[in-house]
């Protein structure tokens, strides 16, 4: 992460989540910015006008940064796939610069084209993924594709125009929701009354077996040479190597304490979020491992650097939201035999 990168991410912390009285002062701001979400509240779709014989589930936030909305997306999308459903996902495509146009992301594509999550959600999933600034429109393409049946919306609650059955909203329980306020004054992109309105919350880090969710670790891949090892395995083989963990996640902590609770000792680099991750990264390193995840991989399509490792992270979705999804999802057509 660069200097002014960084600084600027330490004073929005202190902003948001600390009492600062800069929160204070930036409150006039969030006038113009509750008069926005207000008007476009208004312009929603109305719940359930989505195209007949497709479910939308929406899976985004209500602040500003990470809180594990992507990784909730690809554990929600493989247990749907695993329950026959035919799964499909719409993204904006944050960093990309593939245009205005609806795009289909295919495996050649990079993360420079289509940005980084939906590349990630691509490769995991297997699934059709269509990025657009206007999610819409990449609706309208799966839809009319007629290869899915339940579609995910990446981080697209604020959408207000997206047509949606299902709204699941994904929170960290340790931040909160920080001091209440909209931004700038504070971390919110829409009223902390929002949350009465969705149809699921779910929280990282939280011991509550209804919300809480969390991270585990199943293993790791080799980057230059595809090799996949058992977590153990690794941990087992690292204890006494030099390492490194670097990432651009939006909660790098996150990343970093889950490696040092399996007892690894580690440098932790934190890039920006959605920061591209190159070799000149990796170059000015000298440890021993380089260990990053799947979304920063994304970045290095051609990386031969023997050092790298990717960690392998799943997501432990509680069962009272498959039970609750259950519920609410028409029964899948497409099982097979």
């Amino acid at each position: 992460m660069s200097t002014t990168q960084g600084a600027l991410e330490r004073l929005l912390n202190h902003i948001w989540y600390g009492n600062s009285f800069l929160s204070l002062c930036l409150i006039p701001l969030t006038w113009p910015v509750r008069w926005v979400i207000h008007r476009r509240r208004q312009q929603a779709s109305p719940k359930g006008s989505t195209p007949e014989g497709v479910t939308v589930i929406v899976v985004g936030g209500l602040t500003a940064g990470g809180t594990g909305k992507t990784p909730v997306l690809i554990g929600l999308g493989k247990w749907l796939a695993e329950q026959g459903y035919r799964v499909g996902v719409v993204s904006r495509g944050y960093g990309g610069t593939c245009g205005p146009e609806p795009h289909s992301v295919t495996e050649v594509d990079t993360a420079a084209v289509v940005g980084d999550e939906p590349l990630l959600i691509r490769r995991e999933l297997g699934v059709p993924v269509v990025v657009c600034a206007d999610r819409e429109r990449a609706l309208d393409v799966l839809v009319d594709q007629d290869v899915v049946d339940v579609v995910l919306s990446d981080d697209g609650l604020q959408h207000y125009p997206m047509p949606r059955d299902i709204e699941l909203l994904v929170l960290d329980a340790e931040r909160g929701l920080g001091n209440g306020r909209l931004l700038p004054a504070g971390p919110l992109r829409e009223p902390a009354s929002r949350l009465t309105n969705v149809d699921v919350v779910l929280e990282r880090n939280s011991c509550d077996p209804d919300r809480g969710f969390s991270y585990q670790t199943s293993g790791a891949l080799h980057l230059a040479s595809g090799r996949q090892v058992r977590w153990s395995e690794c941990v087992a083989e690292w204890r006494d190597q030099s390492i490194v963990a670097m990432t651009g996640l939006g909660q790098p902590r996150q990343f970093f304490e889950m490696l040092r609770g399996q007892g690894l000792t580690i440098e932790a680099e934190s890039l920006g979020d959605h920061e591209a991750m190159t070799q000149t990264h990796l170059d000015r390193r000298d440890e021993q491992v380089l260990l990053m995840t799947a979304k920063d991989a994304v970045k290095l399509p051609e990386c031969t650097d023997p050092r790298v490792w990717v960690v392998a992270i799943e997501v432990a979705l509680p069962s009272s939201l498959l039970t609750k999804l259950t519920a609410l999802l028409p029964s899948a057509r497409f099982v097979e035999a």
